[in-house]
Parts: C-alpha cells; structure tokens; sequence
C-alpha cells in the first residue's frame, strides 16, 4: 500500500512539471510558489483543527515544521525560477539526482551506512534520468546553477522529515510544515516578486491544481508514508517522476519519446524493480 502511495505521488508530481513550466511564463516564479503554499496551508489547517485540535499547537511541531517548510518552499522557488532559464529535461535531471545525495546525508548527519544495493541502484536510476531527461542541446546555464539549490533543498526536505516524523503528531507537523512554508514563500514575494490578480482563468485553476492536489496531497503523503518506509527507498521511488512527466508531456503535449528515451524510462523502472525485490529479500 505505501508503495503504491508513492508511486501516485510521482505521477502527479509528473503531472505539474510541464504546467509550472507553462504557467511560470505568464505569472511571476514568486507568486505561483506563494499561491500553491497558501492553498495547501488553509485547506490543511482547517482540517487539522476540525480533526486533531488538542494534539495541533504543539512546539516541537511548529518547530520542525518551520524546518521541512523551510526546505520546502526553497524547493519550490528555486525549481521554478531555475525554469524560467533551463530545460525540463536539465531540471528534472538535477532535481532526480537527490537519489544520490539522500543516503549520502544520512550517512553524514545520523551516521546511517549505505548499502551496496543502494549504491547500484541509484547509479542505474541516475544513468536513466540522464538518457531520458537531458537535453544536450542546451548548454549549461544560469537555470541549471539555481536548480542545484532545488536538488539540495528536495533531499534535506526528505531527510529532515524521514528524521522528524516519529518525534510528533504527523498531522500536526504536515500542517505547520505548509503554513511555515506559505510564510516564507510571502516573505520571498513581498521582496522579490510582485502580486497580481490579473491572471487568466487557466492559469488561476493550473495554480489550484498546484496547491490543492501538486502541493498538499503531495507533501502530505510523502511525509505520512515515511512514517512506514525509509527515506532512501522513497527518494528511489520518486526518481520515476520524470518517467510520469514525460508520459504526460507526450500524451498532453504531443512530445514524442526517442529510443534514448525509452531506454532511460526502461533503465529507472528496472533499476526501482530490482531494489524493491532485493530490499525485500
């Protein structure tokens, strides 16, 4: 079941990477990161304060909420404004490449070893990202150094909250997580961007899209799941992502995948097989 609630994460986080990068093109990088923190905020406080509000204020929940909010909303900003300059496929590459970093932290912060199993696998995960997602075409770019934040930022989001989850209330810890991080991501648009409410009707529901479905159930479930699962088998699951992103932008978007493509999909979706069938041994 938890596997499987992983997985559906990566599809829908499949599915928001080429409306971010559509919607990035006609509003500001700024406010879109501000409007889909604010709408995962209200609508997750206001269920945890009808379902849990004795256990809701807690301080150590506000507390490292502020943390992973913090990593998140800094995830957020960065991938979008690293893809107002860069290619999908260079930032779903970089942002992919957290499968290596996450059992690299662990191994730095809690002292926790790296597997073999897990070295192979994120080797093989990262050599099918490559071949599926970077355009070679574009060079390197100011777009590409941005979103190298978006990488760091992802794997702390995921190490930090596999560490906190079994210390407070989870329900309580997601909500802060999104409220700290629609705080910051305010903070960021009062001084770097500019609100608007001038924006078409597709764009606002690509943004609701985004908070509602994008963002909270997203970030809602990730952090939930670690609860059952270890950080470094979850980041491996979610390096399916730009496999999901592709199959929508060639369904949505008529993109049409090479067989360079189709290897590197085939080389991530065997490599995830092959952990999951080893790990369970």
């Amino acid at each position: 079941m938890y596997i499987f609630i992983a997985v559906l994460i990566t599809i829908v986080w499949g599915s928001t990477f080429f409306i971010v990068k559509d919607t990035v093109a006609n509003v500001n990088e700024f406010y879109i990161v501000f409007i889909r923190n604010i709408i995962a905020a209200i609508l997750i406080f206001l269920y945890a304060l009808y379902k849990k509000k004795i256990k809701l204020f807690q301080s150590k929940s506000i507390a490292y909420g502020a943390i992973i909010g913090f990593f998140l909303s800094l995830t957020y900003t960065s991938q979008t404004i690293g893809l107002k300059f860069t290619s999908s496929g260079h930032s779903a590459f970089i942002t992919g490449s957290a499968v290596i970093v996450v059992p690299f932290i662990l191994a730095i912060l809690f002292k926790q070893s790296i597997r073999s199993i897990e070295l192979i696998t994120t080797f093989l995960v990262i050599l099918g990202i490559f071949l599926l997602t970077y355009d070679v075409e574009t060079s390197i770019n100011i777009g590409d150094v941005i979103t190298i934040v978006t990488l760091f930022a992802y794997a702390f989001h995921i190490v930090s909250s596999s560490h906190f989850v079994n210390k407070v209330d989870v329900l309580s810890l997601i909500t802060f997580q999104f409220v700290w991080s629609a705080i910051f991501s305010l903070i960021a648009l009062l001084i770097f961007g500019e609100i608007n409410f001038n924006i078409s009707f597709v764009d606002w529901n690509m943004m609701l899209y985004l908070g509602a479905i994008g963002t909270l159930f997203c970030y809602f479930a990730s952090v939930w799941v670690l609860k059952y699962i270890s950080a470094v088998k979850l980041i491996v699951i979610f390096a399916l992502e730009p496999v999901f992103a592709s199959i929508f932008a060639y369904v949505f978007a008529g993109e049409t995948l090479s067989l360079r493509e189709i290897i590197g999909s085939l080389i991530i979706i065997g490599s995830i097989i092959y952990y999951q069938l080893k790990d369970s041994k």
